[in-house]
């Protein structure tokens, strides 16, 4: 009995040892796949770590380099075999409390920076030159991989407590530039629109006080005009009604008034008719060369009644060595006309005109340009410092015209405008001792045949 139980006993033993054995395999098969499995994982991890476009590098518990992917040796300029094993300082500008623990100071900066794209974390290169850099960490420890998304003041030493320690760097040093590029250019499309608008406003302004002038322009010039009108139908019907009574002295009156008046009425349509035509183009000149010193005596001698009734001593310094020069002699006796005739009406009865003739220069691109410079002063009352530049515009009078000796206003435009067709310049000022000048420079020589 007890050899045939002990049979069973071995026999049960050897059955259960075998199933054991069996268990064993199935245990090892499964460990042996899972070391598989768990080699695949590492592989792939390595091979996404290696692949990733951000920087990722990982150190260990004493601070070294145990991992440095193919995008940190790309943004860094680092080969990884050259940082394995180092504390990685050259990576960053370290403040001496962080020497040698570049862990440390990555989470003392993300403690301390809220908003990372504002105050990026500064990354060297190879070269020196550095990187702007957005960062995020995590410790590996033995068990578990814990990501910080902030940090306690108990959590800022990283010098133990973890096996290793993850680091994830992004580059945004080129995406910073761009957004600089895009928030400088952004403020100069804000400064253009700006400055645009500013030349609209001023512009429309221009346009209203343009348009204020050429109002207040053509209420003066239809008093100017009825003016001289009324005067000749006024002495004409005198000399209707009486030309069988009146004696010939007074008829002889009224037929030298109704002229004046005539006269003085074809002036102001022949301003009107100039300054038109000069605006479209149509001006003609006849170029050729002139006395102007001749041209000067002339418009004194024509302007000799109206001086001599205001008792006004005219005065000529002709200082010209040559005054032979090209130019329409009939367009410019018309500018020293105007300038002369202004002059006569603004100065005061007793006073002195002085016209001055003398040699000039005209700088242009071809150099300088000889020429004549002729100058009429007066000793009236100037002026206004804010009307100087606008002088010579049409529909423009001084404010101190005193709106009794006429004209139209159309003059000193005019004359701008045949100064200019002959290549030169005319501008105002007032004198030192008082009164106003009237400055205009003319080339000897044109630069082309053409009207400029």
């Amino acid at each position: 009995m007890s050899d045939q139980a002990g049979t069973v006993t071995d026999a049960e033993s050897v059955a259960l040892l075998r199933a054991e054995v069996a268990e064993l395999r199935e245990q090892i098969a499964h460990l042996t796949l899972s070391g598989h499995e768990l080699i695949s994982t590492q592989t792939r991890m390595q091979s996404l770590l290696h692949r990733a476009t951000d920087a990722i590098i990982q150190f260990e518990s004493d601070g070294t380099i145990s991992s440095f992917n193919s995008a940190a040796e790309r943004i860094f300029d680092y080969p990884e075999i050259e940082l394995l094993h180092r504390h990685g300082d050259q990576l960053f500008h370290l403040p001496p409390q962080f020497e040698r623990n570049v862990p440390a100071y990555l989470l003392n900066y993300m403690r301390d920076t809220v908003n990372q794209y504002d105050m990026p974390l500064i990354g060297l290169k190879r070269d020196g030159s550095p990187l702007l850099l957005e960062v995020s960490v995590a410790e590996i420890e033995t068990d578990d991989l814990v990501m910080f998304d902030d940090f306690s003041e108990g959590q800022t030493d990283a010098g133990g407590g973890y096996e290793a320690f993850l680091c994830i760097l992004r580059d945004i040093t080129e995406r910073k530039r761009i957004d600089e590029e895009l928030r400088l250019h952004r403020e100069d499309l804000e400064a253009l629109v700006e400055e645009q608008v500013e030349e609209i406003r001023q512009a429309q302004e221009a346009a209203e006080r343009a348009n204020h002038a050429k109002s207040d322009f053509l209420a003066s010039m239809s008093h100017e005009l009825r003016t001289p009108m009324h005067a000749i139908l006024s002495y004409s019907d005198f000399g209707l009604k009486k030309s069988g009574t009146a004696k010939p002295e007074k008829i002889e009156q009224y037929f030298s008034r109704i002229n004046m008046a005539g006269r003085r009425l074809l002036d102001m349509i022949n301003d009107l008719l100039d300054l038109s035509k000069a605006e479209a183009g149509r001006l003609t000149y006849d170029f050729a060369t002139g006395d102007m010193h001749a041209v000067v005596e002339m418009v004194i001698v024509e302007l000799e009644s109206l001086s001599e009734r205001k008792r006004i001593q005219v005065d000529c310094d002709r200082g010209l060595d040559d005054p032979l020069l090209e130019m329409d002699t009939e367009r410019v006796g018309q500018v020293i006309r105007n300038l002369l005739s202004n002059a006569l009406k603004f100065s005061p009865e007793g006073g002195s005109i002085l016209l001055t003739c003398r040699e000039a220069k005209i700088e242009r691109a071809q150099g300088s340009l000889p020429a004549v410079r002729l100058q009429v002063k007066d000793q009236g009352p100037g002026i206004p410092e804010a009307e100087i530049e606008s002088v010579f515009d049409k529909f423009v009078q001084s404010s101190r015209n005193d709106k009794q000796s006429g004209g139209t206003g159309l003059g000193l435009a005019i004359s701008r405008e045949i100064v200019i067709a002959h290549q030169g310049y005319i501008t105002a000022f007032n004198n030192p001792d008082g009164g106003a000048c009237f400055e205009m420079v003319l080339p000897r020589r044109r630069l082309s045949s053409e009207v400029a």
